[in-house]
């Protein structure tokens, strides 16, 4: 299945409902409903020359939702996502997985260094974002 058919295929989020219960009721305190369950997402992330493709460089899900991205490159180097601190090293042509819960609400880089780039080893240097995940609280 395509990556874009994937992200598209996350079920819909809808407002939480307010329940009452008879002892809520009598005092006229609100019940708020169970949350939905968190997600499970699988994406391919295809990095050509050191980039994605745009529909690719916005990741957005919600705090608790469980990610699992398959990189793959057609050239060597490593993938970051900024404070989470998770990194892939990734040689040409051959994908890797990350899989990870999104534990943090804001919005993380996504960086890619180039073997033999500044950064490559150690991915402390800032490279320009490849692509940019957004939590959000649910």
């Amino acid at each position: 299945m395509p990556a874009h058919l994937i992200e598209d295929a996350r079920p819909a989020r809808q407002p939480t409902r307010r329940a009452w219960c008879i002892g809520s009721l009598l005092a006229g305190v609100p019940v708020l409903a169970p949350a939905q369950p968190h997600a499970e997402l699988t994406r391919t992330l295809r990095i050509v020359d050191g980039a994605l493709t745009p529909d690719q460089r916005l990741i957005k899900v919600y705090r608790g939702d469980r990610l699992r991205w398959r990189v793959i490159s057609n050239a060597a180097g490593a993938v970051h996502l900024h404070a989470y601190r998770l990194s892939l090293q990734l040689q040409a042509g051959q994908a890797q997985e990350l899989a990870f819960t999104a534990f943090a609400s804001g919005r993380f880089r996504v960086e890619w260094h180039a073997a033999g780039q500044p950064g490559h080893a150690a991915a402390t240097h800032h490279a320009p974002a490849l692509a940019m995940l957004e939590v959000q609280p649910r």
